[in-house]
């Protein structure tokens, strides 16, 4: 849903109904039955390893009819529409996506192509996909390509199993926090000292604002408590906090603030080997140090530092395995300016300041040691 329309107009969405607790899966037949008794289920390997059983053993006697179509791979274009052929083929009513952010990205996309509500189950805490109204997908051999699939209405339901999400590994948790604190910290700066802002902007940065001092607050013992396997009140906040609260924040701020330096670094340097394997959360959070290195906020920057240290998430280059004169590295680097994130910018970004920034980050992250 691009939010941005016209100047006069104001679009308001609010999040979609979110059932979250151990038991989060109980009513889902009955929720479910509102849109029909045949649903499509799109999950990857490990999310149906945890998350089908418990599903289908809700929905007994429920008459909802699951069909599974296992999803791997990237989110692109082709996958999703295969998925919402294979929808329309099955006669499904529904589409339901259980995992992360990719399969829960081609299950949105395959509903959106086949005309039918979707709703989600996430399976880690990595990703506010399961909120939002937004779709990436990658395009393989075409970078030129717009990644990013804005749908008219997030979810019709999101479930949030908190024991599946007790027991999913801990980085998943810690990549949930990456993402959440750079939320705030790039929609605050895509705001900039603009002195009138539309209701749903000031909502949203409050919203980010909230999530990322109480992530802060409670992130140690959450990660601390999903380390144990343990579906603490704690980690229930963190994952509400991570799924929901960032993607709230998502629906009710202008397009244009929902990115800035952070994902302009992640996507321009991806491909690198020294993030390519790592996960987004992680590298939008070493963004998040740069993001307010750029704009002078060195204390903040510390702060956060060393909060991502506590949590074991990489703040420095050299934690990720390269350095800030690495020439691939630095090859890159005007990718960064040019990626849409980076649009609308409150003043001017060139190189020299991206590339001060990131040494600024380096520097403060090893007093943050």
């Amino acid at each position: 849903m691009n939010k941005e329309g016209k100047p006069l107009t104001a679009i308001l969405t609010t999040h979609p109904p979110c059932t979250v607790g151990p038991m989060a899966y109980h009513q889902a037949g009955e929720i479910i039955r509102h849109y029909g008794v045949r649903a499509l289920l799109i999950g990857g390997e490990k999310a149906l390893a945890a998350g089908y059983h418990p599903l289908e053993k809700a929905l007994k006697d429920s008459g909802v009819k699951l069909s599974v179509r296992p999803f791997s791979g990237e989110a692109t274009a082709k996958a999703a529409r295969d998925a919402a052929e294979s929808a329309k083929s099955l006669g499904a009513e529904a589409v339901l996506g259980m995992g992360g952010g990719r399969a829960i990205d081609t299950a949105k996309a395959a509903a959106h192509h086949a005309g039918l509500p979707v709703m989600t189950f996430p399976t880690i805490p990595a990703t506010c996909a399961a909120v939002t109204a937004l779709v990436v997908l990658h395009q393989p051999g075409n970078d030129a390509c717009d990644p990013f699939l804005f749908l008219d209405t997030p979810p019709e339901h999101v479930f949030l199993h908190t024991g599946i999400l007790a027991a999913a590994p801990d980085m998943y948790l810690r990549a949930g926090i990456g993402d959440s604190v750079a939320k705030h910290v790039e929609s605050a700066f895509k705001a900039g000292e603009e002195a009138t802002l539309p209701f749903g902007d000031l909502l949203g940065l409050s919203v980010a604002a909230f999530g990322y001092e109480t992530l802060l607050a409670v992130g140690k013992e959450a990660l601390q408590d999903v380390k144990a396997g343990l579906d603490s009140p704690a980690l229930r906040l963190a994952c509400e906090l991570c799924v929901i609260n960032t993607g709230l924040v998502s629906l009710l701020v202008r397009e244009r603030f929902n990115g800035g330096l952070a994902h302009a670094l992640y996507y321009a340097l991806e491909e690198l080997p020294a993030f390519k394997y790592k996960l987004h959360g992680e590298v939008v959070a070493w963004g998040s140090l740069v993001q307010l290195c750029l704009q002078g906020k060195e204390q903040k920057a510390l702060a956060l530092g060393r909060f991502l240290k506590s949590l074991g998430i990489p703040g420095t280059l050299s934690a990720f395995g390269t350095s800030a004169d690495d020439p691939a590295l630095l090859a890159r680097l005007p990718q960064v300016l040019d990626q849409p994130d980076m649009k609308e910018a409150p003043y001017p970004v060139d190189g020299a300041m991206l590339l001060k920034a990131i040494l600024k980050a380096e520097a403060l992250a090893a007093r943050a040691a």
